[in-house]
């Protein structure tokens, strides 16, 4: 039987309950009111998305006009947190080892002597914490309710020793900095992709591209879309069932937003005779095309390791002819100029939308086969690395979530 005051992975060398305390007991609150522009402190916020981070220029300018008293200073190892959002997880420790100004609205507090801050600023996002707020929250609305520092101060945590809060807090922290230089290299890639997208394709109004591959010279000549397809065809009218193990059905929603992969976490199947519909099987080089709603544009390349797929009728296929390559041409759909081209053509009295005739429409630069092979597969690989590190930073969170089940009680 499970012991409730004893959580299930444990560092090795620590024994016995961990031992109920009232988080009055654990914190103080702080109230250090200042004026940001006298001090000369930055001044920061707190999201649930990111914890406590720098405000814009823009709001840098902002609350300089603002009334004095209305700001805090929280110091390095001190907590912040926002008493509107605390039930969505908006508390942060601040580990940027300098001091640095807030709104006076959120509050601020730091651990006694006996409590490890870092071991506390895991526990304080973790899912039964926020259970907890949820359960205390005081106001007449779910929409604003707050959790107070004195409402808080009555919430209780089963707690270790501090040497096993120090160890279980420094584990997570070497944990999430694995996590954060996972995800500076995966913006980092994102970043240089982007940059590669823009000099591997010419400007708009030139012939030729700022970065070339050695060995190829002369203009690139301008094509439609339509020109390079053997046609356009909208997919079925059919509703998705369950998946049947072989027979995939890909929709707009199963298009990722970022990655433009096939989102394999809820497959489905169409539910019509598939014999009669082979047509509406997608082959190797078809491009995809979203067509209508807020995903207009959105578009995807076939990949023989996503199997058997059939393709919705919110989508449009394009079947590219052999003298082109569709990864040079599936390519041409992330840049900036095919942005501009679907905010341009898919504005609608209603929703937005882009039929087949408008996306035959569409005109790139194109250079000789040989050259659109090499941009293909250079982009592909490098898709291909993208891939590889976003698949590794959501194994590390996974990873964490994990250990954050286990570890605490």
């Amino acid at each position: 039987m499970k012991n409730k005051q004893i959580p299930e992975i444990r560092l090795l060398g620590f024994t016995g309950k961990w031992e109920q305390r009232k988080l009055g007991e654990v914190f103080e609150q702080t109230s250090n009111h200042l004026n940001p522009k006298e001090e000369n402190l930055e001044l920061w916020s707190l999201t649930v998305e990111n914890g406590l981070t720098p405000k814009t220029d823009r709001y840098n300018r902002e609350f300089l006009v603002k009334k004095e008293d209305q700001f805090k200073s929280v110091s390095n190892n001190e907590f912040i947190y926002n008493p509107m959002n605390m039930t969505l997880g908006a508390v942060d420790l601040n580990l940027t080892g300098k001091k640095v100004a807030v709104s006076g609205y959120y509050i601020t507090m730091k651990s006694k002597n006996g409590f490890d801050s870092k071991f506390f600023s895991v526990w304080l996002k973790s899912s039964s914490a926020i259970k907890m707020y949820k359960t205390y929250a005081t106001g007449s609305l779910i929409e604003r309710q707050r959790v107070q520092f004195s409402t808080l101060s009555q919430i209780k945590a089963l707690v270790p020793s501090e040497e096993e809060q120090i160890q279980i807090g420094d584990f997570f922290k070497k944990l999430d900095d694995t996590i954060t230089i996972q995800q500076r290299e995966l913006d980092i890639l994102k970043q240089t992709k982007q940059g590669f997208l823009q000099k591997m394709f010419p400007k708009e109004g030139e012939s030729v591209p700022e970065i070339r591959f050695p060995g190829f010279t002369g203009d690139w000549e301008q094509r439609k879309l339509g020109d390079m397809s053997n046609g356009f065809e909208y997919g079925l009218s059919a509703s998705a069932t369950e998946y049947d193990g072989k027979n995939k059905y890909i929709r707009i929603t199963d298009i990722d937003d970022d990655t433009r992969e096939f989102l394999k976490d809820n497959l489905t199947s169409p539910n019509i005779d598939l014999p009669a519909v082979e047509n509406y099987l997608v082959k190797e080089g078809d491009i995809l095309f979203a067509r209508t709603g807020a995903s207009v544009g959105k578009s995807y390349i076939y990949n023989k390791k996503d199997g058997k797929v059939y393709y919705a009728g919110f989508l449009i296929r394009a079947r590219i002819r052999p003298e082109y390559d569709p990864e040079f041409i599936f390519q041409n759909t992330l840049t900036s100029k095919y942005s501009k081209f679907i905010k341009i053509t898919s504005q609608r009295s209603g929703q937005p939308g882009v039929n087949a005739k408008e996306y035959a429409n569409f005109t790139m630069m194109v250079p000789t086969y040989d050259e659109q092979a090499k941009i293909g597969n250079f982009f592909k690989h490098l898709d291909e690395t993208i891939a590889l590190h976003q698949r590794g930073l959501e194994a590390l969170q996974e990873t964490k979530n994990a250990f954050l089940q286990k570890m605490f009680v």
